[in-house]
C-alpha cells in the first residue's frame, strides 16, 4: 500500500531514525505489519474513538504509539511518537493534535 504521512508523523519518524535505533526498528516492524494485516497484528491495535474515529493506534513501546488509518488502499500515518502527558493524579492522558484530514 502507498504510505502517506502528516508533517508531525514524518518529523517523529525522522527523529527516531536519528536518535533511537531500537524505537525506529520497532516502527518499521509495525509499518510492515500494518501493510500486511491492516487493523490486526502486533502492537496491540486499538480503534480510536470520538473525533479520531476511523484511526487506529499500535504500541511502539510503553509511552509511544503509531496512529494511522487505511483508506482507499493507502495508509495514512498521523503520528509515530509520544503524545502523552501526566495528569494531576499521575495517570497518562492521550493528547493528539489532528492535523491530517
Amino acid at each position: 500500500m502507498v504510505k502517506r504521512w502528516s508533517d508531525e508523523a514524518w518529523e517523529d519518524f525522522l527523529f527516531w531514525q536519528k536518535n533511537d535505533k531500537k524505537v525506529f526498528k520497532k516502527i518499521l516492524e509495525l509499518i510492515k505489519d500494518i501493510d500486511r494485516n491492516g487493523y490486526a497484528g502486533i502492537g496491540k491495535p486499538e480503534g480510536l474513538k470520538h473525533e479520531l474515529s476511523g484511526y487506529w493506534s499500535r504500541r511502539i513501546n510503553e509511552g509511544n504509539r503509531i496512529v494511522y488509518k487505511i483508506e482507499n488502499g493507502e495508509i495514512w500515518f498521523l503520528q509515530c511518537g509520544s503524545h502523552y502527558k501526566k495528569n494531576k493524579k499521575g495517570g497518562k492522558i492521550f493528547c493528539l493534535f489532528l492535523s491530517l484530514v
